[in-house]
């Protein structure tokens, strides 16, 4: 698409999360606007948690044709909810504390980048998780992995490495595994896990290497699952995860499927990428793709 296109053919949405990156997100306002000062295009800015879904869907009769997330994983969910089953590009400028989404397709994180991408208007089809009722795009886990969301989201360190690490170790201390039921296609898996994920994406947690061989370019989901193991083997191990190496140790199981059915014992918190809810029963599979910018 060359640059005489871009300008003619589009119109451009973006939505700002505005506590994404602990404010980052609102101060990127002027840029984008100098940014895109050739593609016309609107700024919406949410008010609240949970709303920007919401807002995009209230926007589609309007004719755009790109909508962009402004924040992190949790904030291109929730975009992808607002457009999914209609043909607009989705795209992200990452202001977000992980951004493990982008480090999967192998996408810078740089703004300029980011933004640069979405000037081309280049995209690839991906295909898209749903769970339930609705759709998320990375990963999808329960465990101490939620609960490290839950702490992280406490803290009031602005590093994102340095509060995902401190939140990990606290919760690896505390965390007591839980029994759960998953269908993976046809085969039933019982585990007591420390960690369950189910991934579109390679990376959670800033960084973990949670399932390698996850890709948003297949069908099917990679599940890790880390079963119970005494809590000094399980510190030992945990940074095999960031770096992937993990598949070595006996209590970790990978796992691959397309229809995943996840029943627990009582209602459980869950995290789609870095959204928390809970939940007693999921069905999760790729239903469909969507065109995202890279």
């Amino acid at each position: 698409m060359n640059d005489k296109q871009t300008m003619i053919n589009r119109k451009i949405l973006f939505l700002i999360n505005p506590v994404a990156g602990k404010g980052e997100a609102m101060a990127l306002i002027t840029r984008i606007r100098e940014e895109f000062d050739e593609i016309p295009h609107e700024i919406l800015i949410s008010k609240e948690e949970g709303q920007i879904s919401s807002l995009v869907k209230n926007e589609m009769e309007r004719g755009y044709t790109d909508v962009i997330a402004v924040g992190g994983d949790g904030t291109l969910a929730e975009v992808i909810n607002g457009v999914a089953e209609r043909r607009i590009s989705v795209g992200i400028i990452p202001t977000g504390s992980g951004n493990d989404f982008l480090k999967t397709l192998n996408l810078s994180e740089n703004i300029k980048e980011s933004m640069d991408r979405i000037k081309m208007g280049i995209t690839d089809q991906l295909y898209l998780p749903k769970v339930n009722d609705h759709y998320f795009i990375n990963v999808l886990g329960w465990g101490v992995d939620s609960e490290i969301i839950k702490e992280k989201n406490k803290n009031i360190i602005r590093d994102g490495k340095l509060n995902y690490l401190y939140s990990t170790l606290k919760m690896l201390m505390v965390y007591r595994p839980k029994e759960v039921k998953l269908t993976i296609d046809d085969r039933e898996v019982l585990r007591t896990t420390y960690i369950t994920a189910i991934a579109n994406g390679k990376y959670v947690g800033n960084g973990m290497k949670i399932c390698p061989d996850a890709s948003p370019y297949k069908k099917e989901f990679q599940i890790c699952t880390v079963s119970k193991m005494s809590r000094l083997k399980l510190l030992w191990n945990f940074r095999k995860i960031f770096k992937g190496t993990h598949g070595s140790v006996p209590e970790i199981e990978f796992f691959q499927g397309k229809d995943i059915r996840v029943e627990f014992q009582k209602g459980t918190v869950i995290q789609e990428d870095g959204n928390l809810l809970t939940v007693k029963e999921l069905r999760i599979k790729k239903e469909s793709t969507i065109n995202f910018l890279r």
